[in-house]
């Protein structure tokens, strides 16, 4: 996957998790399957998605990408740990982002 299309992906996915969200009036969910690492950060820190999980946002589809044309044999192992991440992070109570 060529660079250019890693970060139009990024920017997408942003775009509609940010949209989904609504100013906090909408839905958290797809923030939780798409940045679950962002989320579990706003969670367990109870600081809300501050600086640094932003930025863990934007470079964690770059981050897949790279780690998949380094070592395309990994995509199962990056896609298992996605999905734990994923089901911790929907386990996990907040009142902040229910």
């Amino acid at each position: 996957m060529k660079i250019g299309t890693t970060i139009l992906i990024t920017f997408i996915l942003l775009i509609v998790v940010v949209f989904s969200i609504g100013g906090g009036h909408g839905t958290y969910l797809p923030a939780k399957v798409v940045y679950p690492f962002t989320m579990l950060i706003a969670i367990l820190t109870k600081n809300g998605i501050g600086i640094f999980p932003i930025i863990i946002a934007i470079i964690q589809i770059l981050i897949y990408s790279l780690i998949l044309i380094k070592k395309p044999k990994w995509k199962f192992i990056i896609l298992g740990f996605h999905i734990l991440t994923v089901i911790i992070c929907l386990t996990l109570q907040s009142e902040m982002f229910d």
